[in-house]
């Protein structure tokens, strides 16, 4: 979503208690805890999604191990390939850990609940 259209849904969920807004990797629910995350970096585009502080972190701090160079406005064409599939595989790597620990939970709950229903 645009950066525009995200901080406005991010300012009108933030005054209301009852907002489903939640950052799109671990489902944090604190609004006073998200952040903009410009997904193929700020100087590249727009793109942005709400992340938690800690998720934004984690996939900054991937972006980050890219010289500046490679992830700037005059990086070569190349380099800025490479650097969306960085951050893009940085994204998704974090989403996948969280899809991992949901379905060992999922397991856990399977194997702990006493209804026929879920045999």
């Amino acid at each position: 979503m645009s950066k525009e259209t995200n901080q406005k849904n991010i300012t009108e969920n933030k005054q209301n208690e009852e907002s489903d807004l939640h950052c799109n990797i671990c489902w944090e629910f604190d609004h006073e805890e998200f952040e903009e995350h410009h997904i193929f970096g700020r100087s590249n585009s727009d793109l942005v999604t709400t992340l938690c502080k800690n998720c934004h972190a984690i996939i900054t701090a991937e972006q980050n191990k890219v010289p500046r160079k490679s992830r700037s406005k005059n990086a070569s064409y190349l380099e800025k390939v490479a650097f969306q599939l960085i951050s893009v595989g940085a994204y998704l790597r974090e989403i996948g850990k969280q899809l991992i620990k949901l379905g060992h939970e999922l397991i856990d709950y399977a194997q702990n609940c006493s209804s026929p229903l879920h045999s």
